[in-house]
């Protein structure tokens, strides 16, 4: 075949491997592989083909020719959109099934799969997007969304809309190593059908909408999002949806939009004398955080809170918090990622906002107490209200902030510590009886050690300004650092003596 002819083969052998319109709505049911089992029938015998010819022709149909700017780009449209629709993540779900979102229309095949993965995650898609000549590609590629991702249309493509939201993903996030500038109309149409996607009743296509939310929010972006007014556009949508899902990755997508604006929007501001966005967002998250019963979910609201609380530290935002080397998973912290943040809050910062939310952060003590009670390996490595306890010694409250100390904020804190500390000691007592070392064994380890120094430094620095008017907590801590072998009679006869005072 001449170069033509195998181009023009191979076009029509990738249009072959696009997912087809849906002839009934997504609104009329969940999608089931049975409907696409004739496409499916296609997809496997056509896309090798296609792939087969990519290794043998790949400067020819993926190239570019300044010559002939335009013949394959009908080709390279296409492939960039089978491959975003096919590219598949164990971390996507589907709430209608089992299994992972859009594995109705992907191929089966293992080996199929490994040459999507590979094309996607290598630089072949990257290139293709952002090499020279990209642009006609995306053109092309905007041209088909307007048309399949319209009012009236997109409940047809669902394939279309995973694939949208992927391809942003790529493209606007932070991994391509040459990302394209974000204009004003592009983010005004990504917002477009965020919104489309937010405002519908599915909570899958809510979170594509949240990533889409996501991308525009980036730092990368705040030129063209304070320029255009699309972030506020965006966190009025997603305030909507605070009450919407109790899914793990819908939360935690949601949550990450709405710090994402936050930090957009207020992160240099030095007044905070004024209520503004971050105490609308703290008083939900606050009071999330009180209703919620689950511990994973527990532990993305306490993330936040964290990140939050942080916001106004000089130069330095919790992003270390989101990564493996320094969070277990879901906001178990790692002490020297504590101590790192204890030593910069040392270093005169006054986060004034804190002032205001300081006594419902204590009322919160009791409910997380309750919630992380447990022998489980999910007690063990969500015991997230020791992070609680955690803020009290690490962010620096003035004197005259906890004056006039409430009885019920003490009486909070003397039963938490109790908690706790029955806690750790029960889970030593576990851990002596055990020969080897579980991972059930690990987790609950690393909650004892941010219980442990939580507590001690809480004893040592603050209790003077907690119980003002009691000497003994004042004095407890000094007591249990020069004494630690005796630490456990030492505080239980303290917070035994000072329970019955507070009564």
């Amino acid at each position: 075949m001449d170069s033509s002819t195998t181009l023009g083969r191979a076009t029509e052998l990738i249009r072959c491997c696009k997912v087809p319109r849906l002839i009934t709505s997504i609104e009329e049911g969940p999608l089931e592989r049975v409907t696409f089992e004739q496409f499916l029938h296609v997809l496997d015998a056509t896309l090798p083909l296609v792939f087969d010819l990519l290794a043998e022709h790949n400067t020819l149909l993926t190239g570019y020719d300044e010559y002939n700017e335009n013949d394959n780009v009908a080709f390279k449209a296409g492939l960039a959109l089978v491959i975003a629709e096919q590219y598949g993540e164990a971390s996507e779900v589907s709430w209608a099934g089992d299994g992972a979102l859009g594995q109705e229309y992907r191929t089966g095949k293992p080996s199929l799969q490994k040459r999507i993965a590979q094309f996607y995650q290598g630089h072949e898609l990257e290139h293709l997007l952002t090499d020279k000549g990209s642009d006609r590609v995306w053109r092309h590629l905007y041209e088909h969304y307007r048309q399949a991702l319209s009012v009236c249309e997109w409940k047809h493509h669902p394939a279309d809309v995973a694939g949208f939201v992927r391809l942003v993903e790529f493209l606007y996030g932070p991994y391509p190593l040459s990302p394209p500038e974000l204009d004003d109309d592009t983010a005004a149409y990504i917002l477009s059908v965020g919104i489309t996607l937010v405002e519908f009743f599915e909570p899958a296509y809510q979170l594509m909408g949240l990533r889409l939310f996501c991308v525009l929010l980036a730092p990368r972006h705040r030129a063209v999002m304070r320029r255009t007014n699309v972030h506020r556009v965006v966190y009025s949508n997603a305030k909507k949806l605070t009450n919407k899902c109790n899914q793990e990755l819908f939360l935690e997508a949601l949550w990450r939009c709405l710090y994402l604006y936050v930090e957009l929007e207020e992160a240099d501001k030095t007044d905070f004398t004024q209520w503004n966005t971050v105490d609308d967002i703290m008083e939900i998250l606050l009071n999330g955080l009180t209703f919620q019963s689950k511990l994973s979910l527990s532990g993305i609201y306490l993330l936040y809170l964290l990140k939050l609380l942080a916001l106004d530290l000089p130069d330095y935002i919790i992003d270390g918090l989101d990564e493996v080397q320094s969070i277990d998973r879901k906001c178990h912290l790692y002490e020297p990622v504590c101590e790192q943040l204890r030593q910069d809050c040392l270093d005169g910062f006054h986060n004034r906002r804190y002032y205001r939310w300081l006594h419902q952060i204590i009322d919160l003590l009791p409910h997380e107490a309750v919630k992380c009670q447990g022998t489980s390996r999910e007690n063990g490595r969500y015991c997230h209200g020791v992070n609680l306890l955690f803020i009290l010694v690490t962010f620096p409250v003035e004197p005259e902030a906890l004056r006039p100390t409430h009885l019920g904020m003490q009486t909070s804190l003397v039963e938490f510590i109790n908690v706790f500390k029955q806690y750790e000691q029960q889970q030593s007592a576990v851990a002596a009886k055990r020969s080897s070392a579980s991972s059930d064994f690990v987790y609950n380890t690393k909650a004892l050690v941010s219980i442990s120094k939580s507590m001690l430094v809480f004893l040592t620095n603050r209790a003077p300004h907690y119980f003002p008017e009691h000497p003994a907590m004042a004095t407890l801590g000094q007591q249990l650092a020069n004494d630690y072998a005796d630490c456990d009679s030492i505080m239980y006869n303290c917070m035994q003596s000072l329970i019955e005072k507070l009564r």
